[in-house]
């Protein structure tokens, strides 16, 4: 079973803490290693996401263009005057790399209208790619119409699409790179100008690493946050809060504070064994590593479910049941189990002594 598989797994068996006094109209919290949602409110909702949009503009613009590449800007990326932006003239060359930042830490529509032409040919052809690949990541409810999150009644997502989202670009060394900057000296004529992140997570809470702010009218102050202690990385987004900052960092403080990491089981560590019908005892494993975020001093067991009907010959790596991780008394999550090395069957008593006849008659 591939890994992205059981991440989808994992994240869909939210766990619901009690009220965390966060009055967004929507939020999430997730483990980015797994996918695991900590806690959620209203995280399907449908939503304009403003520019938190740029998340996934720069995940494809990392993946598409070098950042030493030259970019021309067009008449239609120096006419998006809407919104924030560099004030970038037709015919203008900028690298890619300063585009990149001016979208990120100072939210430059006018840069993400730039990036999105040079990357696809147009800004229609890249917001296909857009959608094509918001599919492929699994955020199903969002639908985006341009690359920088400017308002249209066709331009939506959710918080849980967002971190979905979030967790995908977070992978990617540049977008990581440039959303934990907390500033970017974009060059100019007149000299250097500084831009300094609007994400003031990065200034005012221990271990942030990201990710994008956003605002629209129709959409309210908006915030996809990440933060980073020890080998953890927790992805928080609050839609719609006067007070996103601060509601970003309660949810995750409580997530680091409330819940530990565990790794539960590893490929080819029998976790659970039976007996089979007519002989031999059949061990079984996990095909991808099991981690799971559990709440501190929880009680974790792993109970096995066998299929019906299971009997030799077992091969190995052969599906034979799921395991359900229970947590405190509930199930949390099932993931398959496969058989850790062959089961074979063993003959009838008369194939027995043929096969010890022709054993002796080999040797």
């Amino acid at each position: 079973m591939k890994a992205a598989v059981l991440a989808a797994l994992l994240a869909a068996a939210p766990l619901r803490p009690g009220q965390l006094g966060v009055q967004a109209t929507a939020f999430l919290l997730m483990e980015a290693r797994t996918g695991q949602v900590l806690t959620q409110h209203n995280a399907r909702v449908v939503w304009p996401p403003a520019s938190t949009t740029k998340i996934l503009t720069a995940l494809l613009v990392a993946e598409s263009l070098d950042p030493d590449a030259v970019v021309t800007v067009s008449r239609r990326a120096a006419s998006q005057r809407q919104g924030a932006g560099v004030g970038l003239r037709a015919g203008e060359r900028r690298s890619v790399r300063d585009l990149f930042y001016a979208m990120l830490l100072a939210s430059a529509n006018d840069a993400a209208v730039a990036l999105a032409e040079a990357a696809a040919g147009s800004v229609e052809d890249f917001v296909q790619r857009m959608n094509r690949r918001a599919r492929e990541l699994g955020a199903r409810h969002t639908h985006f119409v341009n690359p920088h999150g400017l308002y249209h009644p066709l331009h939506r997502s959710t918080a849980y699409d967002l971190a979905v989202l979030a967790r995908a670009a977070l992978h990617n060394p540049r977008v990581a790179e440039a959303v934990a900057a907390p500033e970017y000296l974009y060059p100019g004529e007149a000299g250097p100008r500084r831009l300094v992140n609007r994400n003031r997570l990065l200034f005012t809470y221990p271990g942030a690493s990201g990710v994008k702010t956003g605002w629209i009218a129709e959409s309210g102050p908006c915030l996809v946050a990440s933060a980073r202690r020890g080998d953890r990385t927790l992805i928080a987004v609050v839609l719609n809060s006067p007070r996103v900052f601060e509601e970003a960092s309660r949810l995750l403080d409580f997530g680091f504070d409330a819940y530990e990491v565990r790794v539960l089981a590893r490929p080819q560590q029998p976790v659970a064994e039976t007996e089979l019908p007519g002989g031999g005892t059949l061990q079984a494993t996990v095909a991808v590593e099991l981690v799971w975020s559990v709440p501190r001093g929880s009680r974790v067991q792993l109970q096995p479910r066998w299929e019906v009907g299971l009997q030799p010959p077992v091969r190995a790596g052969q599906p034979v049941g799921q395991l359900d991780v229970v947590v405190d008394g509930q199930v949390q999550v099932q993931v398959p189990l496969v058989a850790v090395k062959p089961v074979e069957a063993r003959p009838s008593t008369g194939g027995l002594w043929r096969w010890l006849w022709e054993l002796v008659r080999r040797r």
